[in-house]
């Protein structure tokens, strides 16, 4: 019996498990592993910090998923990979070996060190529930980020706090223009506005006193907890293991293979797959038919086929009080028929792996 590998539960890896239990591969077994027993949705954390979904309604629990899909589930965190050997060492202690390994793990967000007390961790993805809940509850709460992420939590927490009597806005602060890689400054920027968020761009937090924060540019804000929403960075795991990265992030081609290491695989926001692709979850996504295709296509000696990303992708943020904007190339529309649609798209997503 051979052994595929899935590190990980993202999105790509989801899609994987849900058709192995329509077509399993004869002689083969699949084996997951990740560091938490749920995978979390990350579309739906704005919803829930608005409080629009519960918890359960955000995470697929991975250990029924994979028992019906007959899958193996190991609730374990890997720290090195031996290609030579074609072994994964774990945190346990134990080790777990391959024939095809995938890998689609996510990213983590550096917080800087003197931060870090008032700051809640938010990844592994199983930490973003607490974390909101932290924040939406605290007396000066203040997002860092100019991202979609940042724009959309900061909005979502003001439209609880405000249904929920908290009086203290949420304050936003972006080190550089909000939302500069897309044309939707103008529109976001008047909705933040119209929702109470203070919002302070070209700047970054240097230093924290007391509950208040020092910046670079010598402003000063009040601040209880601070929720950290800035870019993607790599976990250490592929640079420790002596493959290709890009910044720590796992080099792969175009089939999603690992650069010189065929049998190994990556998605999501662990791999580097090349200049300009975004590190968010529509590419996870849409690489999952990709990598299932390809995974079986290498056990049957048969051509591989490539990931093209679209130049364009359809993006939507969520606004708060059940709006969105919806941002596809340089069109735009936004309301309450842009959140519907995000509300469809993100249900008929989960959809397909509730039990």
């Amino acid at each position: 019996m051979r052994t595929i590998v899935l590190v990980g539960a993202g999105h790509a890896h989801l899609h994987i498990i849900r058709a192995w239990s329509r077509e399993p591969i004869p002689n083969w077994r699949l084996v997951v592993l990740s560091s938490s027993s749920y995978q979390y949705y990350s579309g739906m954390f704005s919803g829930y910090a608005e409080g629009l979904y519960n918890e359960k309604e955000t995470r697929v629990p991975l250990v029924p998923f994979c028992r019906i899909a007959g899958a193996l589930f190991y609730e374990e965190t890997v720290t090195k990979i031996d290609a030579a050997t074609q072994t994964l060492n774990c945190a346990s202690g134990k080790s777990y070996p391959y024939d095809l390994v995938s890998f689609d793990i996510g990213s983590r967000i550096d917080i800087p060190r003197n931060f870090e007390e008032i700051s809640p961790q938010i990844k592994p993805a199983d930490k973003m529930i607490e974390a909101i809940e932290s924040i939406r509850t605290t007396e000066h709460p203040v997002v860092i980020g100019g991202g979609a992420a940042a724009v959309e939590m900061a909005l979502s927490i003001q439209e609880w706090r405000k249904n929920n009597g908290y009086s203290n806005p949420v304050q936003l602060i972006s080190k550089s223009a909000l939302l500069s890689e897309t044309n939707a400054q103008h529109s976001v920027r008047d909705e933040l506005r119209a929702a109470g968020v203070h919002l302070k761009e070209q700047d970054s937090p240097s230093s924290l006193h007391e509950s208040v924060i020092t910046t670079e540019s010598g402003n000063m804000y009040p601040c209880t907890s601070m929720f950290w929403l800035t870019g993607a960075s790599s976990f250490s795991l592929f640079d420790e293991s002596d493959l290709v990265t890009e910044e720590g992030f796992l080099v792969v081609t175009p089939t999603l293979q690992a650069a010189e290491q065929p049998l190994i695989f990556a998605a999501g926001d662990c791999a580097h797959f090349g200049e300009g692709i975004a590190k968010n979850g529509v590419h996870a996504v849409k690489q999952g038919p990709i990598l299932w295709y390809n995974l079986q296509a290498i056990i049957l000696n048969q051509k591989l086929r490539e990931y093209e990303p679209k130049s364009n992708q359809l993006s939507i943020l969520s606004l708060g009080n059940c709006r969105a904007l919806a941002l596809y190339g340089k069109k735009s529309f936004k309301g309450k028929l842009a959140w519907k649609l995000k509300n469809r798209i993100d249900q008929n997503f989960m959809r397909k792996y509730r039990l």
